[in-house]
């Protein structure tokens, strides 16, 4: 079929010396495949509007494998007269597109959306064999919705977000996601925990799962020999947790259950793990099995009194990570109780959380980086917001580390210091400039009101094999504005 148009030179065009000729419409001329790929980023709205170009975008939008009922403009929503001519013009889509094929049907919900309305668009995507779903949806009953989609063979990914309120999910024990790969539930309120047995027992083909702000349980356990990620995020768990994971395939396992004060114990048996971030109150108790294939490690956790040796056990545990992230509350924890876990061999990548870099947290970067000898990348990350003149952040100079003589200096390749305020952070960076010898690369990210960075370093930095980067933050340059005035206010 040719796609060409002619394009007719106006009058105007012809006076500036333009020929009328004949151009092809590119777009048009396009593989389905490639164009639905293209249209797949499109939302709803902007589809519409491609389809009314020509019969062949026509063609094009009614049988896009992808749709988007989302990023709808405020003046469609303010009247009620509004809702009604969109919520009519997305009922007239989906019954002109039929039954083609659907691979992803995305929806955000929004005031004015009927319940009604919402579940025929789902039943709709669902006789079109859909492959994934993804939902945020405000006031539907959530288990006639999975009555519903628990009838589609073809669903392999399915995301669902309460927007306003926890909603109760309960399912019937004969429902199955035999083919479900990814299951994403957030804002969810569950009323039997029984429901993550069914996860375990039903979903024979699941490879990810996200579970955040999950309320109403207490003992969360999962089993499956397929799963191969795995996350919980809930950073205001107040009630006591048990978190039961069985895996044999698990690679990827997060957990963020937040600073509250609960009890939280956790027992994992998942051999080939490889990326483990852990965040919140350390743990109560804490089985993590063995973990020797582990590769990337993030741990942001603020342990207790009584939490250091088993979070240094934990920490030596893990000597075969190449990727270390630690956060500023294990680094002060382990420096002021004494408890250095072993030397770390194999860690080659170490990004440190050091807050403000205050005066009390030098120290014990240093004990943390003596046991990592073998560094190649050092990445260290702080708050840029600015602080009253009362904390100390300038009480260690370039002497201060020549002094200490550290191993990794020799070995070091690449550097990224977030400056914080105070000299702490400069000090550091005129050290590693002048004595790190096989040094390529160095970003200093800073302020707009750091710009004088360059002028403070301690050296010339001529090496011909290295290059040094200043980016300028405006993002952190706002925070520290108006940390500065909102002080200011305070002292007033």
């Amino acid at each position: 079929m040719d796609h060409k148009q002619k394009l007719i030179a106006t009058p105007t065009c012809r006076g500036q010396g333009v020929r009328a000729e004949t151009m092809v419409d590119r777009f048009s001329n396009l593989p389905d495949g490639v164009a639905h790929q293209i249209l797949s980023h499109l939302t709803i709205t902007d589809v519409t509007r491609f389809g009314s170009v020509s019969k062949r975008c026509r063609q094009l939008h009614l049988s896009t494998p992808t749709l988007k009922f989302e990023g709808f403009s405020d003046t469609s929503l303010s009247a009620l007269d509004n809702r009604l001519a969109l919520l009519n013009a997305l009922d007239g889509f989906m019954i002109r597109r039929g039954d083609v094929k659907l691979q992803t049907f995305r929806f955000r919900s929004f005031c004015g959306f009927e319940k009604s309305r919402i579940i025929e668009w789902i039943r709709n995507a669902l006789r079109c064999n859909v492959e994934g779903l993804d939902f945020e949806l405000g006031l539907v009953d959530l288990p006639l919705l999975f009555q519903s989609i628990l009838r589609c063979a073809t669903l392999r990914s399915l995301s669902v977000e309460m927007k306003y309120k926890y909603r109760f999910l309960t399912l019937p024990s004969s429902a199955c996601f035999a083919n479900i790969e990814c299951l994403k539930l957030k804002n969810i309120h569950v009323v039997d925990e029984g429901f993550f047995r069914w996860i375990s027992s039903s979903c024979k083909c699941i490879k990810e799962l996200r579970l955040e702000g999950i309320e109403g349980i207490s003992h969360l356990s999962i089993e499956s020999s397929s799963l191969v990620s795995f996350s919980v995020v809930h950073p205001f768990q107040s009630d006591p947790l048990i978190l039961s994971i069985s895996a044999e395939k698990l690679v990827d396992l997060v957990i963020d259950w937040g600073f509250q004060n609960c009890k939280k114990v956790l027992n994992v048996t998942a051999p080939e793990v490889r990326y483990l971030k852990l965040e919140g109150n350390s743990l109560i108790h804490q089985n993590l099995g063995e973990l020797r294939r582990l590769e990337k490690a993030d741990l942001c956790l603020r342990p207790g009194g009584n939490d250091i040796n088993m979070l240094s056990e934990f920490i030596s545990s893990i000597r075969s990570v190449k990727v270390l992230i630690l956060g500023e509350e294990i680094l002060k924890a382990l420096f002021q109780k004494g408890s250095r876990p072993a030397p770390l061999d194999n860690v080659r990548h170490l990004c440190m959380h050091v807050g403000y870099m205050l005066d009390d947290v030098v120290p014990a970067m240093v004990s943390s980086l003596k046991g990592i000898p073998n560094l190649s990348t050092l990445y260290i990350k702080s708050f840029p917001i600015f602080i009253h003149l009362g904390s100390k952040s300038s009480g260690y100079n370039v002497a201060y580390w020549k002094l200490l003589d550290l191993a990794f200096v020799h070995q070091l390749e690449e550097v990224t210091i977030e400056l914080p305020n105070g000299s702490n952070g400069i000090e550091l960076a005129s050290y590693l400039l002048e004595h790190t010898k096989s040094l390529k690369k160095m970003v200093i990210v800073h302020s707009p009101q750091q710009s004088s960075v360059e002028r403070k370093l301690h050296i010339t930095y001529k090496k011909s094999n290295l290059r040094v980067v200043l980016e300028e933050d405006q993002k952190r340059g706002t925070l520290e504005r108006n940390s500065r005035r909102a002080f200011t206010r305070e002292r007033i």
